[in-house]
């Protein structure tokens, strides 16, 4: 009985070694960069539903989420709404609309702050293939 149990463990640990290898290299390499791709495009997607609304005033005038920025920024000024100057120094990111300021880097954002009265916000831009930006929410 003894030989029987001996022999049962030998056979386990023989197949034990085939099957309960560590993963290769490539394939944890393919697991972390599966990983990596999930968080990225879950973030950004936690991010778009965390976004603020537009300010009331704003969707009132016609201002939307997807819009050019050529178009809504027409509609804030025909509303008495003011384009603030960009912190940053030197040369605008868009000559037609020197207001708007934009990051460097992968994923860079475009931004423009308009104000009147007492109240201010910024546009939160993104660029489109053909050099023009859209709405893509506020701040």
């Amino acid at each position: 009985m003894d030989s029987d149990v001996a022999g049962a463990m030998r056979a386990r640990r023989s197949s034990c070694a085939l099957s309960c290898a560590a993963p290769s290299r490539d394939v944890m390499l393919m697991k972390s960069m599966f990983l990596a791709l999930l968080f990225l495009f879950s973030a950004g997607h936690v991010h778009a539903a965390d976004a603020p609304a537009l300010p009331r005033a704003w969707t009132e005038i016609g201002v939307t989420v997807g819009m050019p920025y050529a178009q809504a920024k027409a509609l804030l000024l025909k509303a008495g709404w003011v384009a603030a100057a960009p912190d940053n120094a030197g040369e605008p990111s868009f000559a037609a609309h020197p207001e708007v300021d934009c990051g460097q880097g992968w994923d860079a954002i475009c931004s423009a702050g308009f104000s009147r009265r007492n109240e201010a916000y910024g546009l939160v831009l993104t660029p489109t293939d053909d050099g023009n930006l859209r709405v893509q929410g506020v701040f």
